[in-house]
């Protein structure tokens, strides 16, 4: 292996506006060496200049908001150049793959949908997805001691939210959800949330939209290698580490990392923790073989965890207590093809195999002699296992002219379940789909997508679903529009799971109706230029409507941990969002998100709308040349409202308390970006556990107990650490 070390020519560039002459500082410039194919960044100065060296030939880009991007090509034969920047509503840039006939940016999708870069996931410092997800607007986190965290969207709880690892659907729910904690970012490069039913493209579990994390890939070096640390008081110690080899059409990468937390409790003298002790190791391989024409990809990924659950010591002499282990492992391999036949045609599949199982062992531990041993009660150690099919192929055809594209493709999934706490200790299901996609360019501002997917499910009757999405634009400005039916067979779990711990005691239900609805989203974006300063907004409208919605019902009053999943008659969303940017300087971004949410669950008899308001705002400001940042995230979440049993045996609704939350986060970059250091401080406002009491004005039931809820583990300290390695060959 050789590298290059051409000599080096140095250039002063500098930035002017086209019309009035006038120096625009400030502006991002990205310098590509052919030679050695790095990339460097750079920001004009006050005097709107820059400087570097190269190696003979380099590829510039300039962009600042509020002008069209410069893309040129520099030789050795210059040394000072000026350009001229035509003032343009800035463009977005972002490539998004989730639901598209072929990559495209956000701003170009028919689909409504909230792009989470690699700068935004650094900035938060956030180690998994749901500590990054709790700082969005319209989204709620909630956790659970022993099955992690869970989300619900646009009212929308989790089992009908599709979460997609490179396309790949994850397995594994507990409770209806995966487990947010699970997933961990070091190696995510961005993550693509389509707010919105997505059932006809991915069916079952798209109903309320979906979640793509979009994993990292080596484009460009012939060797990286990196290394990231993150330490949070409470008691967090992560390591992830990476390698990518390149060589012509292949790519080979490989990933490892060890999560620790040590678990927290409220009390301290406790020996039961209310946020459980865990342990979780990642690791991933991939191979990629890529051409003009022709893109493969085999990848295998791997998650283990082991999560302990003490209780507390017996009475009356307070040396005996039991220790529950509880055991997951989860493995995913995917083979993905991307062939291009020709300029108007492409063929994708994906074959995909995961296998998922949570182990049980409960021990019995004296601690005067700290000898432990294993529960001799068959009902203290059990495994459930899973294990999923899914295979997936689409053909893609679009004309010339752009105005006609289609999207035509099959869908299979298979998933059977094994164990003691499932019914008859084996079952399996079937889901087998062809859809179709016809996108429509009526003419240069409004496009129109039918869509159709027909199913049949080895279990339940499935309809057909139909779908249809508008987007109408003019200058900077988009107007989206959708309707969508939905189709949701419960789940294996949902129908024959019986899952009890200390803190559960969840029955599945084999009568379960499967779930149907109808959704309605509207959109409109648009961006603005006052005094060269850009800024975008956006309005989002939703309704939601879902007929034997899949829920916990408790099953006995007297016993608040028993719960069994039953079909209600009617539960309904309805809200809306408003996302708001603003540039005052290249150096400066200002961003605020506030969103009304409204439920109502017909089930309960009640019949009015109750809603909860939660808004976020983040500032990010960068120095010392782009190298540095100070970040403050903000978010306030209003009462929530749940319907509950009470006193009296009716259902009303209590509200969980609002609370406020907010991160500041520092970051600086050394020695040409490849090191960052970054630390701050979470949950300023120290929130622990909220209240949960009262009924809801005017529903005629008693008082319920009080009750709470875990938001966070009080206010903490972090610093992250990150090392990136590359090399380029001539």
């Amino acid at each position: 292996m050789t590298y290059s070390w051409a000599q080096q020519t140095e250039v002063t560039i500098q930035t002017t506006d086209q019309d009035d002459g006038k120096v625009v500082p400030y502006c991002h410039v990205c310098i590509r060496d052919l030679v050695t194919d790095h990339s460097d960044y750079f920001l004009t100065d006050d005097d709107g200049k820059a400087q570097f060296s190269f190696s003979g030939k380099a590829i510039i880009s300039i962009s600042f908001m509020g002008y069209k991007t410069i893309i040129d090509t520099l030789s050795q034969n210059e040394t000072f150049i000026n350009y001229q920047l035509e003032e343009e509503a800035f463009e977005f840039s972002e490539v998004i793959v989730t639901g598209q006939n072929k990559p495209v940016s956000v701003d170009k999708s028919i689909y409504n949908i909230k792009l989470i870069g690699k700068e935004e996931i650094e900035k938060t410092a956030s180690p998994s997805l749901s500590q990054l997800l709790n700082k969005q607007v319209n989204i709620q986190i909630k956790n659970d001691p022993s099955t992690g965290s869970s989300l619900k969207m646009q009212g929308i709880t989790g089992e009908n939210v599709k979460i997609l690892v490179d396309g790949v659907p994850m397995i594994g729910r507990l409770n209806g959800n995966i487990d947010l904690s699970q997933i961990n970012l070091s190696e995510v490069d961005h993550i693509e949330i389509v707010e919105g039913p997505m059932s006809v493209i991915y069916g079952s579990n798209a109903l309320g939209g979906v979640i793509n994390i979009i994993t990292k890939e080596n484009k460009y070096a012939n060797l990286k290698a990196g290394a990231d640390l993150y330490w949070e008081s409470v008691g967090i110690y992560n390591i992830n580490a990476n390698t990518y080899w390149k060589k012509n059409a292949h790519s080979l990468a490989g990933n490892f990392g060890r999560n620790f937390f040590q678990g927290f409790s409220l009390d301290p003298e406790s020996r039961t923790k209310d946020w459980k002790p865990k342990e979780q190791y990642n690791a991933g391989l991939h191979y990629i073989y890529s051409t003009d024409r022709l893109k493969l990809k085999t990848k295998v990924d791997g998650f283990k965890e082991r999560l302990l659950d003490r209780n507390d010591l017996a009475s009356p002499y307070f040396i005996y207590g039991n220790d529950t282990w509880f055991y997951t492992n989860r493995i995913n391999t995917s083979i993905h093809g991307d062939y291009q036949l020709s300029d108007l045609n492409s063929f994708k599949t994906m074959f995909s195999y995961s296998y998922y199982d949570r182990a049980k062992e409960r021990y019995f531990k004296d601690l005067s002699t700290l000898e432990s041993w294993l529960s001799e009660n068959p009902d203290d150690r059990d495994t459930s296992i899973f294990n999923a099919i899914v295979a997936r192929g689409t053909y893609n055809r679009h004309t010339i002219s752009e105005v006609l594209e289609y999207q035509m493709g099959f869908d299979i999934n298979w998933e059977d379940a094994q164990g003691k706490r499932i019914h008859n200790q084996y079952e399996q299901m079937a889901d087998y789909a062809g859809f179709l996609v016809i996108k429509w360019k009526l003419n240069e501002h409004l496009m129109l997508q039918p869509a159709l997917r027909a199913s049949y499910n080895t279990k339940y009757n499935a309809p057909l679903v139909p779908s249809v999405n508008l987007k109408y634009s003019w200058k900077k400005n988009n107007l989206r529009a959708s309707y969508a039916r939905g189709f949701r067979a419960p789940s294996l779990k949902e129908l024959y799971l019986f899952f009890y711990d200390s803190n559960h005691q969840i029955e599945g239900n084999p009568d379960l109706k499967a779930e149907n609805s109808h959704n309605f989203n509207v959109a409109y974006s648009g961006n603005a230029l006052i005094n060269k300063t850009g800024m975008s907004y956006k309005l989002t409208g939703f309704y939601n409507q879902i007929f034997h919605k899949i829920a916990l019902v408790q099953v006995s009053e007297t016993n608040d941990l028993h719960y069994r999943n039953e079909n209600i008659d009617e539960y309904e969303s309805l809200g809306g969002v408003f996302n708001f940017n603003i540039n005052p300087l290249a150096t400066l971004n200002l961003d605020f998100a506030i969103a009304s949410t409204g439920i109502r669950d017909n089930s309960s008899g009640l019949q009015e709308f109750y809603f909860s308001t939660d808004a976020s705002s983040t500032i990010s400001y960068s120095l010392m040349e782009n190298t540095a940042n100070i970040s403050v995230f903000y978010k306030y979440v209003g009462e929530y409202p749940n319907y509950t049993h009470f006193d009296d045996g009716g259902i009303g609704v209590v509200y969980q308390e609002d609370y406020h939350n907010m991160d500041i986060n520092l970051s600086k970059k050394f020695f040409k970006n490849s090191l960052m250091i970054s630390a701050g401080i979470k949950n300023i406002f120290d929130n622990k556990r909220l209240k949960t009491s009262g009924s809801a004005a005017g529903s005629g039931h008693g008082s319920s107990s009080a009750s709470s809820n875990l938001v966070g583990w009080g206010r903490t300290i972090f610093v992250g650490i990150k090392y990136n390695f590359a090399k380029y060959n001539n």
